[in-house]
């Protein structure tokens, strides 16, 4: 375990950076705040080495039924699963996939009760959005930065808000990065999907 998450850290320090730590942990808080009828699933799209779901889990202050993080990535399979192995071998409570979240196809796959994307920025289409069932919760983060690896950015909250047309929505914010030399917004929105 111990090599993998040295491996882990050497192929990408960057997953656990203040601004992913800090955004990750600002959905837990939203996100807590919300009462649902039922323990949810969850898909967490771009899901990474798990560290939101780790995040979710750990914190215990969100039941949730089970967690499956999807990632195109396939060394990101096997780090996630790594990382959440104490839940894993728990009937998969967590799971993590290799699969484009571009092409989940829900007769295929379980509807889940929520949705999760905090790095919308990095998909080149919203293809991935369009195709999520209506009525879904869907949280969704992206950003201001200009970055090589970001296709889909955002000037301000406002552009952000109206990209991703909600039926109902929970909660809509931006969380401000002031480094030395530096900074960008971070926005988040949590609600069902029209």
């Amino acid at each position: 375990m111990l090599g993998m998450l040295d491996n882990m850290l050497s192929i990408n320090k960057d997953a656990f950076s203040s601004g992913q730590i800090s955004s990750k942990i600002w959905l837990c808080n939203e996100l807590e705040k919300i009462s649902m009828q039922r323990m949810p699933s969850i898909y967490v799209y771009g899901g990474w080495y798990g560290v939101l779901s780790f995040l979710l889990l750990t914190r215990n202050k969100f039941p949730i039924k089970k967690i499956r993080s999807i990632d195109i990535d396939p060394n990101c399979e096997t780090i996630a699963d790594a990382l959440l192995e104490n839940w894993v071998w728990k009937n998969w409570k967590f799971k993590a996939l290799t699969a484009d979240c571009n092409n989940i196809d829900f007769k295929i796959y379980e509807r889940p009760d929520i949705i999760i994307n905090c790095s919308s920025e990095h998909f080149k289409t919203k293809k991935w959005f369009e195709d999520i069932p209506s009525g879904v919760m869907v949280i969704i983060q992206s950003n201001n930065m200009d970055h090589d690896a970001h296709h889909s950015c955002y000037e301000s909250l406002a552009e952000f808000l109206a990209d991703y047309p909600m039926d109902q929505t929970l909660y809509k914010g931006e969380l401000p990065f002031n480094y030395p030399g530096w900074d960008f917004s971070r926005y988040m929105l949590i609600g069902y999907k029209k």
